[in-house]
């Protein structure tokens, strides 16, 4: 495998989770602030400050990972300095949450964590 752009990891951008099942694999123990991307108006909207959303791996047009509200519709897109252990996290089973730590227009920042 060979590694693309980026100088590795950083133990100031995760920490390890407070819950969740680790199944003896830390890497998936992450616990990341970031902003929703692409968010969907309609979804967004209705969030609040405290509303847990899903996260889960979308297959198709492509991979990418996403937010869920309650309702199951898709809030917006997941950017990570981790993305690649999360989708592998994901891939393998364990879940994640994230919570609205606030939405102001179309801008959510959440933090996302073990399930």
């Amino acid at each position: 495998m060979s590694g693309g752009g980026g100088g590795g990891s950083s133990d100031d951008q995760w920490r390890p989770g407070a819950g969740g099942p680790v199944s003896g694999d830390d890497k998936c123990s992450i616990v990341e602030k970031t902003v929703l991307n692409s968010p969907v108006a309609t979804v967004v909207a209705g969030l609040k400050v405290g509303d847990v959303l899903a996260i889960a791996l979308e297959t198709h047009p492509r991979k990418r990972v996403i937010a869920r509200a309650s309702n199951g519709q898709t809030a917006g897109a997941i950017t990570s300095t981790h993305l690649v252990e999360i989708i592998e996290c994901l891939e393998g089973g364990f879940e994640y949450s994230a919570e609205v730590l606030s939405a102001t227009g179309g801008r959510v920042e959440i933090e996302i964590a073990p399930a």
